[in-house]
């Protein structure tokens, strides 16, 4: 442009070739950016996946379960966590081999997806999830609770022609104004060591002082 406007006329350059070669010049340089951004775009994507997600089950990290509660979720108000826990997972690991444990996380990372509906799910340790989701009051939190354990305990997963059956015990808090997440975590973890305590395959939450646990299941 500064040679262009630097001579006293235009007329060697008024001809269809030059506009022709300009033309594909612009075009050739937006083809290239446009190429550009969205490989950058995809590799932005796959690098947050890696950074937030499990790279097993797909479900979130504890990363990404932090990055939720601390930054996503505006409102706390009615907020509901379920931890869970899935019980002798080890004895699948010992009798069918790690590959078969995988495959049935997978199965009940992509269970619990569907049970919770509206939510969120997180594999916050080895076979241990943490879900997040809001409920208009207690009554409604247990129901979906209850709901997951008796899916587990009546769905048989079919891995590589096995039958694979698994129970869970779930431990449930609500939120508090008070709460952080390691105290909402904690508070959910204690619910579930008493489900896990007094048989498992249970549904545990403390909701009011006066009791010291609530138990959903017989």
């Amino acid at each position: 442009m500064f040679i262009l406007g630097s001579k006293s006329t235009l007329a060697p350059f008024e001809t269809f070739n030059l506009s022709l070669n300009l033309l594909c010049a612009y075009l050739s340089i937006w083809a290239i950016s446009h190429v550009f951004e969205g490989s950058r775009s995809h590799f932005s994507r796959r690098l947050k996946n890696l950074a937030l997600l499990d790279p097993l089950t797909g479900a979130g990290n504890r990363l990404s379960m932090n990055h939720y509660f601390e930054v996503e979720l505006q409102d706390k108000s009615q907020l509901y966590l379920f931890l869970l826990d899935l019980d002798f997972f080890k004895q699948i690991n010992d009798e069918h081999g790690h590959g078969v444990g995988d495959q049935v996380l997978i199965e009940v990372a992509t269970l619990l997806r569907v049970v919770l509906g509206r939510g969120y799910v997180f594999r916050v340790g080895g076979e241990e999830f943490a879900l997040f989701s809001s409920f208009a009051n207690e009554e409604a939190a247990l129901n979906t609770a209850e709901q997951i354990r008796a899916r587990f305990e009546n769905t048989t997963f079919d891995i590589d022609g096995l039958a694979i059956n698994v129970t869970t015990s779930i431990g449930v808090a609500k939120f508090k104004s008070t709460n952080s997440l390691e105290s909402f975590v904690n508070q959910a973890d204690k619910q579930l060591y008493k489900a896990k305590q007094f048989g498992r395959n249970k549904v545990y939450c403390k909701f009011k002082k006066e009791h010291d646990y609530e138990t959903v299941v017989a």
